[in-house]
């Protein structure tokens, strides 16, 4: 979030909003949208290709500023980070599935022993309650996570908290370490689960 805008300042706009004073929303989606930008470019698309995604994350951003609980604890930052998450990795799963027909499969990890139901792009949930199903899929993905792929705990509960659409600086505080091990974290996850594509998309703020 702009550094300018406060989490109160955003509240009032969002309740201005909601109360039909639809212009704020532009001051809104200045807080946000220089962050949108920046993180779509790390998909190294084209131009038009980067454009539609904005489009698509701004839009998202409107329906979540109509019906967001001013009184949540949950930030609405945080609710834009998993909303950009969601977007960019709807979107490798589109490319995935036009360009190999793999559909769902093309994203799952490989030798995943739970099937296409724990691909990971289904992981990052919305900015709401997870119903059970849900919740027992990421449980399962996340053991097997400890099992099949050798993360460690320290390792799979940054993958639990970054699929929560949680930051690094909000990873490091939960886990009471300092926020360089967080990065060392997550290189290492890359670098042991080798989908480049997916995990930038998750770990990309």
């Amino acid at each position: 979030m702009n550094k300018t805008t406060t989490e109160s300042e955003m509240l009032n706009c969002i309740k201005a909003v909601q109360n039909g004073q639809t212009e704020l929303f532009a001051k809104v989606l200045k807080t946000f949208d220089q962050a949108i930008i920046n993180r779509i470019k790390s998909l190294n698309i084209s131009k038009e290709d980067s454009e539609d995604l904005a489009q698509i994350i701004r839009y998202k951003l409107y329906k979540q500023v109509l019906t967001y609980d001013c009184q949540d604890t949950q930030s609405f930052a945080h609710c834009v980070n998993v909303i950009i998450k969601n977007v960019k990795i709807d979107y490798i799963r589109k490319i995935k599935s036009e360009k190999y027909h793999f559909h769902n499969s093309a994203l799952t990890i490989d030798g995943n022993p739970f099937g296409e139901d724990l691909c990971l792009y289904e992981k990052v949930p919305d900015c709401h309650v997870k119903p059970l199903e849900e919740s027992i899929l990421i449980e399962q993905f996340l053991s097997y996570l400890l099992v099949e792929q050798r993360l460690t705990v320290f390792e799979v509960n940054i993958v639990k908290y970054v699929l929560e659409g949680q930051t690094k600086k909000e990873i490091s505080e939960r886990l009471n370490v300092p926020i360089k091990h967080i990065y060392n974290a997550q290189y290492r996850i890359k670098k042991k689960l080798n989908k480049s594509e997916i995990i930038s998309a998750l770990f990309d703020n």
